[in-house]
């Protein structure tokens, strides 16, 4: 299987996913654990525990999740023929699913590697953290929200062109109108988003304790526990949003938009089913 975190393929694998992975990958902060080694300099003793681990949940993930987004794209296959709206619309709960299942794989793995942070490790997290922030904040929050509105249209159709090409002018209508829709999204979610990273903080503050592998098990795998008020009133409005989106552009999609975005799906479908799982990647049996 070729080398990637857990949710690579994940977030390519639906029609409603590629219009999404820019975001989901925004708001995975829950990975920020399993990333580590992108935000602090591990020990040599930490990166010898690491790579083993990181070798097991990559076998659990090719041999017990792999064959679940096989299926998975068949059902969007099936879907985008009959151009079933609710079936599509269904696919998001899929993809928030994988999520979770892959939160709580790598939990018992991410607490022990937290664990064992020096206060020099912790600070330099924090410190990766507060910079990329700082980029987001300049990328997503800084422009006026009109022009934030604008770009988040604009990424919209960027992703959505390897699937139908150029959108014709309903489709781009109904892309401006689902932007103009999220309105100040970029401030509730970056707002979250730090919210997210104090918990983790503080958590990190009493990774010694007896309280902090429960804690890091919230962290990870109930993170709506987490959520500012404005992202918990905004979470499931914006997601349905996603959904009639989705909807909406197959509606008015013509035929040879349609084809494409079928044979983008059976490649995935190939690329995926290609993906072996070798023999040091058999998963461990618990």
């Amino acid at each position: 299987m070729r080398k990637s975190l857990l949710l690579l393929l994940t977030a390519t694998l639906l029609l409603s996913a590629c219009s999404r992975v820019g975001l989901a990958y925004r708001n995975l902060d829950w990975l920020i654990p399993w990333k580590l080694s992108d935000y602090v300099a591990l020990t040599s003793e930490q990166s010898a525990w690491f790579k083993p681990q990181l070798q097991e949940h990559l076998a659990w993930h090719c041999s017990v999740e792999l064959p679940g987004y096989l299926d998975w794209l068949k059902r969007s296959q099936l879907a985008l023929s009959r151009r079933d709206s609710e079936l599509m619309a269904s696919q998001l709960a899929g993809f928030e699913q994988a999520m979770q299942r892959i939160a709580v794989e790598i939990t018992p793995s991410a607490i022990e590697l937290l664990r064992g942070l020096s206060p020099r490790q912790v600070e330099q997290l924090m410190a990766a953290l507060d910079e990329q922030n700082g980029k987001l904040r300049e990328e997503f929050l800084d422009p006026p929200v009109q022009e934030q509105i604008s770009h988040r249209a604009g990424r919209m159709e960027e992703r959505l062109q390897p699937w139908f090409g150029t959108l014709n002018a309903a489709q781009q209508e109904r892309v401006q109108s689902w932007a103009q829709g999220l309105g100040e999204q970029n401030r509730i979610w970056l707002d979250n988003r730090i919210a997210w990273q104090q918990a983790l903080h503080e958590a990190l503050e009493v990774r010694r304790g007896d309280d902090f592998a429960p804690r890091m098990t919230a962290l990870l795998q109930q993170r709506e526990r987490f959520y500012t008020r404005a992202y918990q009133a905004s979470y499931e409005k914006n997601r349905q949003a996603m959904a009639e989106l989705i909807v909406d552009l197959v509606e008015q999609a013509d035929s040879k938009q349609m084809q494409r975005a079928e044979n983008r799906l059976q490649s995935l479908h190939a690329d995926l089913a290609a993906q072996q799982c070798t023999a040091d990647e058999a998963v461990v049996q618990r």
